[in-house]
């Protein structure tokens, strides 16, 4: 069969000449794998094609299957896609956070629709369709005492690949109300992959920088550690993710992590309230640990790249000023900003849901740039605009190039990881 395998599909087809030349060119990677785990468990007897992100399909190429896997703010775009191959009579499989979140929804648009781990259901998909057995829905288990998943260093992406990606866990047991991740079937399980295959994964690898996936790499304390020892005479470069109240306590972790060689840690510092990481069940923040987290990180020179969440119950019109003073102090290397968003599944959407405070279904907005439900102390529009005005504050040149530079004091590669983050935010606003 010839087979057609699509993984965050952002943008339609309206293309110039130079942005397909310029666009096509690279293929980052930093965080999406799906598709290429889907493509490494197919059977190699089918014709694979595999798109990933602002690439352009061909409708008139004939695929006998189309697999769209996707998260809720591009559900609208997927929809479109597999309408398409739909009325073109091919069979449509859809996965991915915003499927299992709503399944009866994505069948709307489907001939079958896969609910929690895609990569483990996917080949007992291929042989039901083969067979012409396929099934309407398929739900994965939730129970799994290790995680097996493929190496993906095979599959091959169109253009030239400057990073890479593996996951070496998944799943978080810690379940915080807003995250879509951990609340999905499967997502509180945590799972790990034996060390001695994620090592040769890694030992596989062309690039010298890559990231690690999952959700977190504090969860197993001993699992993270014995592979960081592991890959100590890989000489590789990476980047992770891990939760504030381990890094702030943990010296052997980030000195066994910069020896591997970890140039930065990703965190979800998500507020300076801690009422509102209480009333997330955010367990793992404690505002008190913020700064001891971001000095030992920085004393194993590894920068520090903080994720922030606007827009919690809690949060009055004076957070942004609030927000904006403690990063200051702290000496963040790159941030990113998000307005709270009420993924399908959460228990945060479930609650605002009964509260009737969500504002509008159309997923497209949920994308963590747009207000899509009524704040409790604050107007929409104040939280709009203070959104507005904290993400322009960060990503002025002077302030973005002061972080920059002093990242320089960490080494080479966590300025490089610095700059390319806070180029992001750049990019963004």
């Amino acid at each position: 069969m010839r087979i057609l395998i699509t993984d965050e599909m952002s943008i339609s087809n309206a293309f110039t000449s130079f942005d397909r030349s310029f666009l096509y060119s690279f293929s980052f990677v930093p965080t999406v794998i799906a598709a290429r785990q889907l493509a490494a468990v197919t059977p190699p007897n089918h014709d694979l094609t595999i798109l990933e992100g602002n690439r352009t399909i061909d409708f008139n190429t004939h695929y006998d299957v189309v697999h769209i896997n996707f998260k809720t703010a591009l559900a609208p775009r997927a929809y479109e896609i597999a309408d398409i191959f739909r009325k073109k009579r091919r069979i449509v499989v859809l996965s991915g956070y915003h499927p299992s979140a709503l399944p009866q929804e994505a069948s709307q648009h489907a001939d079958s629709v896969i609910v929690g781990d895609a990569v483990t259901l996917w080949p007992v998909v291929i042989k039901d369709i083969e067979k012409g057995t396929l099934q309407p829905l398929y739900t994965s288990s939730d129970s799994h005492d290790s995680l097996i998943l493929p190496s993906t260093h095979k599959i091959k992406l169109k253009g030239l690949q400057l990073t890479n990606s593996i996951e070496a866990t998944r799943g978080c047991p810690h379940k915080c109300d807003f995250c879509q991740d951990a609340n999905i079937r499967d997502g509180a399980v945590f799972r790990a992959r034996p060390i001695d295959d994620v090592i040769e994964e890694i030992s596989s690898l062309q690039q010298k920088i890559f990231f690690f996936t999952d959700f977190s790499l504090t969860i197993d304390l001993a699992y993270t550690k014995e592979l960081f020892r592991r890959m100590r005479g890989l000489k590789k470069k990476f980047i992770c993710g891990g939760n504030v109240d381990v890094l702030a306590e943990d010296e052997e972790l980030l000195r066994l992590s910069h020896e591997a060689g970890c140039i930065e840690w990703i965190s979800g510092f998500e507020t300076f309230s801690q009422e509102s990481l209480n009333g997330a069940h955010k367990k793992t923040n404690v505002v008190e640990d913020y700064a001891l987290a971001v000095k030992k990180i920085h004393k194993y020179k590894m920068a520090v790249f903080g994720t922030f969440v606007l827009g919690f119950d809690e949060d009055t019109p004076d957070i942004f000023n609030v927000m904006q003073a403690h990063i200051g102090k702290l000496g963040i290397d790159a941030v990113n900003f998000a307005i709270l968003t009420p993924y399908p599944g959460t228990p945060l959407f479930n609650r605002l849901e009964k509260e009737g405070r969500i504002l509008t279904k159309d997923w497209s907005k949920y994308n963590r740039k747009n207000v899509v439900f009524q704040p409790l102390n604050m107007t929409k529009e104040e939280l709009e605009e203070g959104f507005r005005k904290i993400n322009l504050y960060f990503s002025s040149i002077p302030y973005m190039g002061l972080r920059t530079f002093r990242s320089l004091s960490l080494g080479l590669y966590p300025f490089i990881a610095a700059f390319a983050g806070n180029l992001g935010q750049y990019m963004k606003t």
